[in-house]
């Protein structure tokens, strides 16, 4: 993963470099697909705020945070682009599930008429029935 760091207004230390490059590469041990990281740093009076940019595979994510400690803004921007490193994950997931797999996950509403099949067999359905609105909506008039 290639990484980019941009720091205005103040120069870029070593240490925070390295320790910027160790949070990321953590993103690279749960997510392998990350092509390139774009990260600008900026000093907004007392308040340091930092904004990543993650280029993945067919995706872009991006996060950004502010803080009084710039190290905490960078650990609070990880923590972001993480979740929703995993929850793009967990989407891929479920698209490739079986039928089955779907259904006994809840992940799959099952029609009725499928339900009297399926009764034998001990799978849990997941089944929702819809009431059926006979009440008229009250008319109203503009006085």
């Amino acid at each position: 993963m290639q990484v980019t760091i941009t720091r205005k207004n103040a120069g870029l230390s070593e240490s925070l470099k390295s320790y910027l490059e160790e949070k990321l590469s953590v993103l690279t041990k749960h997510y392998g697909k990350i092509i390139d990281a774009n990260v600008v740093m900026d000093n907004e009076g007392k308040e340091y705020s930092v904004e990543i940019t993650l280029r993945v595979s067919r995706r872009t994510f991006f996060s950004k945070d502010k803080s009084i400690n710039l190290r905490a803004a960078i650990d609070s921007s990880v923590e972001k682009l993480y979740k929703q490193l995993i929850k793009s994950k967990e989407k891929t997931r479920r698209k490739g599930l079986t039928p089955e797999e779907a259904v006994l996950r809840g992940k799959v509403i099952v029609p009725e008429t499928a339900e009297e099949e399926m009764v034998e067999s001990d799978i849990p359905l997941l089944t929702f029935e819809q009431e059926e609105d006979t009440e008229k909506p009250e008319e109203r008039t503009g006085t």
